[in-house]
């Protein structure tokens, strides 16, 4: 253990030193302890590192309303990690990575101080350091969740249908080894090498840096991408073999799941805000003609909503993708003035597994959504013909290189009643 001494010349950082010193002798023989330093003169720092790759710190800060411990991960999976993990003793930090695990005033006796320290740091680190048990029949995804999605829920709800057994996320996890990568524009943050991509995409065009670490973290295979644009942008720049099958698999949901179908005299055409746009439609939420589909909530309620919908209008890549999947006419509202990350790339990618001829786009300003006409936009949705192959795309998914357990493999759709051989006889 490296330890890194500082000084501290007010009266709090006295006793901030005193608490270094007193810390020092607690966890001396703590073997996950990478080394202690100073943040400013204010916060005692101590980095900790677990088996598994994920990388946190224990921030002890010195103010004047007094002192508190909060513990925070060092990049997004281990972040992504602290998160799942800690958050049920812990409080989000506003603005800030950070969850924050207790505090003190600042006349707190030193030996209450660093003996709740080391307790609470004792108790965070039990829970980080312990590997999530996972039996063999767990599948290995990957998938982003760091926003409450929809659209992200789609991979591992996919993976549960076609093999019956359920998804375990890996995104957290850098040494992880193999997973399944499914639907979302995952493969420019993808964090190690040796996955399958299934139907995954990129969400811009690669730059230098992105290509330079993914040059380093090839894949086991590529079974599909997402569109056109993904295999050029891995073909052309990181030269990887990257098949001529596209489709984001969310286009293959009708085959696995049946929502309630409401009677035709009760459809209604909807509205689907990207999550990062919500509150540009606020303004409408108590229209009587048209819907707006919450994507925070569960995957099966928002893909029902959608596939009960007489029309849809989405600044949603996937809302889009949902309503095509179920032959519900569609039309991307655009805002044009609030780009999202990587711009129209993911639509533009999606585009090319449909006629883009055919497809259906108006573009808003952001001061214009509220008193936006978005029912006559509604009338203006279409439903693009197909260029993707359904009974190709599930066949490609790597079944192969998931563990098999005897007796404990649905067939693809079972769950559903989608017949196996529907999908898989010439």
């Amino acid at each position: 253990m490296n330890i890194i001494l500082s000084k501290s010349a007010k009266a709090r950082k006295q006793r901030l030193f005193r608490v270094q010193t007193d810390l020092e002798t607690a966890l001396k023989s703590d073997k996950q302890l990478d080394r202690i330093w100073f943040w400013k003169n204010e916060t005692l720092v101590l980095e900790y590192s677990t088996s598994y790759g994920v990388k946190y710190a224990f921030d002890i800060n010195c103010t004047a309303q007094g002192y508190d411990l909060q513990i925070v991960g060092r990049g997004d999976p281990s972040r992504y990690a602290v998160r799942q993990r800690i958050g049920v003793i812990s409080k989000a930090v506003k603005g800030h990575p950070n969850r924050l695990l207790e505090s003190w005033p600042l006349d707190v006796n030193i030996r209450t101080l660093v003996l709740e320290l080391v307790t609470g740091i004792h108790r965070a680190q039990s829970l980080m350091s312990v590997v999530q048990e996972h039996p063999d029949r767990y599948v290995p995804g990957y998938w982003w969740d760091q926003q409450s999605n929809f659209g992200d829920q789609i991979g591992p709800w996919l993976i549960e249908m076609i093999t019956g057994r359920p998804a375990f996320n890996t995104i957290a996890l850098p040494n992880a080894g193999h997973a399944v990568m499914t639907a979302g524009s995952i493969i420019t943050g993808m964090n190690r090498p040796g996955m399958s991509v299934w139907g995954s995409g990129l969400i811009a065009p690669l730059d230098a840096t992105t290509t330079q670490r993914l040059k380093s973290r090839p894949p086991l295979t590529i079974r599909a991408v997402r569109g056109e644009l993904t295999r050029a942008e891995l073909v052309e720049n990181l030269g990887w073999d990257v098949p001529e099958l596209f489709g984001d698999p969310a286009l293959l949901l009708s085959a696995f799941y049946r929502p309630h179908e409401l009677a035709p005299g009760e459809l209604r055409p909807a509205v689907v805000p990207h999550y990062a746009r919500r509150r540009l439609f606020e303004g409408h939420s108590e229209r009587s003609d048209f819907d707006i589909i919450d994507v925070r909530k569960s995957p099966e309620v928002v893909v029902a909503q959608i596939a009960n919908a007489s029309a849809i209008a989405s600044t949603s890549l996937h809302g889009l993708i949902i309503a095509q999947a179920y032959g519900v006419p569609w039309i991307r509202l655009r805002i044009s003035d609030k780009h999202l990350v990587g711009q129209d790339f993911k639509f533009e990618d999606f585009y090319s597994t449909i006629n883009r001829d055919q497809v259906a786009e108006v573009s808003l300003r952001q001061s214009d959504v509220s008193n936006a006409d978005l029912r006559e936009i509604l009338n203006s949705a279409s439903l693009p013909d197909s260029r993707y192959d359904v009974a190709s795309l599930i066949r490609a998914f790597p079944s192969a290189e998931i563990p098999q357990l005897p007796g404990d493999y649905a067939p693809y759709g079972a769950q559903n009643g989608a017949s196996h051989r529907e999908f898989t006889t010439d």
